[in-house]
């Protein structure tokens, strides 16, 4: 039996209707068919010209003898080892040092001829000399004290030999490769001396950057506390918050509100948001479809809140999020009133307000921290999930920073 490819390269092709005898599974093609090649049929014979091609294609360039193989104009196997193995009999001939080809090969040790050798060998014992020298006296600049005995010396090189090759030119540096002590009593004493005053004045050092990192911190805990009392002061703060379809990019909101400092309501409503209220979102503030149903759209309420934020310090615990729901109203609100640029006006609504995010700084002022991140870890808000409750949430929150106000800051 034979593959489809198997029966080409014998000139056959199959029947009309041949069917496979059996079927070869590959891990790579999976099944593959078999054929009878009895049941097969002749193909028309080649012309001298295809012919003539073919074994031009599996011609070797080298030695002209016809291969089993395409070889697309280049040398065939046998000649590409043929040419390896002469290259490495011509390498074992040549001399490393000065390339100097003979008919015997050089040892293979070092493949170096005899003033090669000697030279190399004079090298090897000239650096083992400046080795020696340079480790065995005190490391100190014009000391002469030898410090370790030449036997240590030579011992500790000779297990370390590989530091000698001859592809190596240089030794690497004496104080990284070299046997202990380096110094001299007196100079290890000085230098010992020196290496303690340099770690006592870099702990005085990190201990001077420590306290100042605790006054920094101290400093903005003082200010977070002040802030969060001169908020509450403001008579021009308004606390926002929304309720929205969902936590997407472009979630509708449900309902707006907005208190002043003092809890005073200046805007607390259902929206309609045009779109029905997902069960999932419902599940967190309990607003339906039917509380929504005949509440104003964003467009009648955004006059009354465009007042009510108007020329005021607007708080929102976080602000991203809010100013993301409000960014996406503001836009199909201005595309519906035919506004050719309906993004670009939603920006400069948003950048006409005064906001400042409450979430962020009441997470510092509580102040557990997260290795993960690296940073103090979110605070939930711990309102009822609707805006005027959750407003009122922000107050409080604001109110437990400011009551630390006239107390010092541990």
């Amino acid at each position: 039996m034979r593959t489809k490819t198997q029966l080409g390269q014998q000139r056959l092709k199959l029947a009309d209707g041949q069917a496979p005898l059996a079927y070869l599974w590959t891990r790579k093609l999976g099944e593959v068919p078999l054929y009878d090649p009895a049941a097969a049929v002749k193909m028309r014979a080649l012309p001298a010209s295809a012919k003539a091609k073919m074994e031009r294609r599996r011609t070797c360039t080298e030695c002209g003898q016809v291969r089993a193989v395409i070889l697309h104009g280049r040398p065939c196997q046998v000649c590409l080892d043929r040419a390896r193995r002469e290259r490495e009999r011509l390498t074992a001939r040549t001399c490393a040092g000065c390339g100097a080809v003979r008919e015997r090969p050089y040892p293979a040790e070092h493949r170096r001829c005899r003033d090669c050798r000697s030279a190399q060998v004079q090298t090897k014992r000239e650096r083992v000399a400046a080795w020696l020298d340079e480790v065995t006296v005190c490391r100190e600049d014009g000391c002469v004290v030898r410090v370790v005995t030449l036997k240590a010396a030579r011992a500790y090189l000779a297990e370390r030999a590989f530091l000698l090759r001859p592809e190596r030119p240089d030794l690497p540096d004496a104080g990284l490769w070299a046997p202990s002590p380096r110094r001299c009593p007196p100079h290890a004493e000085a230098h010992e001396r020196e290496s303690e005053r340099r770690r006592a004045e870099n702990q005085a050092q990190r201990e001077r950057e420590r306290e100042e990192r605790r006054a920094a911190e101290r400093e903005a805990a003082r200010a977070r506390v002040q802030w969060a009392a001169d908020v509450l002061a403001d008579p021009a703060v308004v606390v926002l918050d929304t309720e929205t379809t969902g936590l997407h990019d472009t979630a509708c909101v449900v309902e707006l509100a907005v208190l002043t400092a003092a809890g005073e309501v200046v805007l607390d409503t259902l929206v309609n948001p045009g779109v029905s209220v997902p069960a999932a979102a419902t599940d967190v503030h309990g607003i339906t479809d039917a509380m929504v149903r005949d509440a104003p759209r964003f467009a009648e309420v955004l006059p009354a809140l465009t007042a009510a934020l108007a020329g005021r310090r607007v708080l929102i615990y976080n602000a991203p999020y809010d100013k993301g729901v409000l960014r996406w109203e503001l836009t199909r609100h201005y595309e519906a009133l035919g506004d050719p640029a309906p993004a670009e006006s939603a920006a400069a609504w948003l950048a006409g307000l005064d906001v400042d995010d409450v979430m962020v700084p009441y997470s510092d002022w509580a102040g557990e921290w997260d290795d993960y991140w690296g940073t103090n870890r979110w605070q939930p808000l711990d309102g009822d999930h609707r805006a005027l409750g959750d407003c009122r949430a922000v107050l409080r929150r604001l109110a437990e920073m400011g009551a630390d106000v006239a107390a010092p800051v541990s």
